[in-house]
């Protein structure tokens, strides 16, 4: 038979001339040398020589790899001692208080940013108060603003009606005074604006009505008189006129009132041939 040779590494038989075990590529050359030192001719392998005792070759198995350490040596388990691995890189990310922060910052953008959308969409959306000036059209749009959010804001009801008073919308602003009226009656001043506005509508009985309601609220009302004695003037009851502008100037009218009322007590007088009491 052909001389084989055994490779230490894994035990495979190998041709005595191999340079190199074809199963695990471990140097045959090198491993013949190193058993001829040990007294062990090459080619020969004591795992692979046969059982005298039982007449047989043992199959081929895997040769145990050597050990560096010498015989004897135990091994006991030290806790305090264990085989490091490789730390794992931490995800990426945010920390928590990044993440925290980065959340109140968008919280606050996206407020922002709707904030001012709505006030772009409330300014091109709101409704325009024929006549008004800009700053008319300011007073309205604020008073709308906060009716909005509290529709039960008799001031800013108030605000509105004399907004669209002063700017001759006299049925809109009428609405608005009807509406104050019934969240707060008994105020003189709205219910004479109330007549004013049914009287430049030419509901002379409503506004009549009303300024002798607001009279019965405040005796002394000095708009409801002068209101009542242009309504008398109108239908040429002079009597009643001059004594309505009498009680006006007794209750003492503001100075802005003067002029319009002398004027008309002037228009009276001429019309009765009675004189009145200078203005106070």
């Amino acid at each position: 038979m052909p001389e084989i040779v055994r490779c230490p590494s894994c035990g495979a038989a190998n041709a005595a001339n191999a340079a190199a075990c074809p199963r695990c590529n471990f140097p045959l050359a090198v491993a013949g040398a190193a058993s001829a030192e040990r007294g062990t001719p090459a080619g020969a392998d004591p795992a692979a020589a046969p059982d005298a005792s039982v007449g047989e070759t043992p199959p081929d198995t895997p040769a145990e790899p050597a050990s560096s350490e010498p015989a004897g040596t135990t091994h006991t388990f030290d806790p305090g001692r264990r085989p490091l691995r490789p730390r794992r890189p931490r995800p990426g990310g945010m920390q928590p208080i990044q993440v925290q922060i980065w959340l109140v910052t968008g919280a606050a953008m996206v407020l922002a940013i709707v904030y001012f959308a709505a006030q772009g969409f409330w300014r091109s959306n709101a409704p325009v108060v024929t006549g008004a000036r800009p700053e008319q059209q300011q007073r309205a749009d604020l008073a709308r603003r906060q009716l909005e959010q509290d529709s039960t804001n008799i001031e800013a009801r108030i605000e509105l009606a004399n907004v669209l008073y002063d700017t001759g919308n006299w049925s809109e602003a009428i609405v608005h005074y009807r509406s104050a009226d019934r969240l707060e009656p008994g105020r003189p001043t709205t219910v004479v604006d109330l007549g004013v506005c049914y009287y430049n509508l030419g509901r002379f009985a409503t506004a009549e009505s009303l300024f002798h309601q607001a009279l019965s609220l405040d005796p002394h009302q000095v708009f409801a008189l002068f209101n009542l004695g242009i309504v008398a003037e109108s239908r040429e009851q002079w009597d009643a006129a001059l004594g309505f502008f009498h009680r006006a100037m007794r209750a003492g009218p503001p100075e802005a009132m003067k002029p319009a009322l002398e004027q008309h007590l002037q228009t009276v007088m001429a019309k009765t041939g009675k004189k009145a009491p200078p203005l106070p």
